[in-house]
């Protein structure tokens, strides 16, 4: 290990790809709330990349979605990829929500297996994972 002191590392953002902007818009910003803080379309590659955030969080931590122009076939999420997850202060209450705005409920919500806290999965327009989580308590 090194003597040197750490610089101050913060988690600037988060890509996914997806197959139809303008799908994964209306999930992210219509229906979740947040809101787009920059989008750039790359002519010379042939995408587009753009971020998001939720208010009051334009200049911390954002969501980047990039659409390939020319891409038709599904994306394969992998192994090593999750899931993102969003804090909501009433999981029932989202999930409800969710559910009148026809987003795909992958598990309702349900205490965790292994723990106390209450979580729920939905799936965005291109069947990523999304986990939903109440603030843990006593943390």
């Amino acid at each position: 290990m090194t003597q040197q002191t750490r610089p101050q590392f913060r988690l600037d953002h988060v890509m996914i790809r997806v197959r139809d902007l303008d799908r994964a818009l209306g999930f992210y910003r219509d229906i979740l709330g947040m809101k787009v803080v920059r989008q750039v379309e790359y002519e010379g590659g042939r995408f587009t990349n753009s971020f998001l955030a939720f208010d009051g969080q334009q200049d911390q931590t954002a969501l980047e979605l990039t659409w390939n122009w020319d891409r038709d076939m599904p994306y394969e999420s992998g192994d090593a990829w999750g899931h993102l997850a969003l804090v909501v202060p009433n999981l029932v209450g989202a999930m409800d929500y969710l559910a009148a705005c026809d987003v795909r409920i992958k598990t309702p919500p349900r205490q965790m297996a292994h723990g106390s806290r209450m979580i729920g999965f939905v799936l965005d327009a291109d069947d990523h994972l999304v986990e939903l989580v109440e603030p843990l308590t006593g943390a």
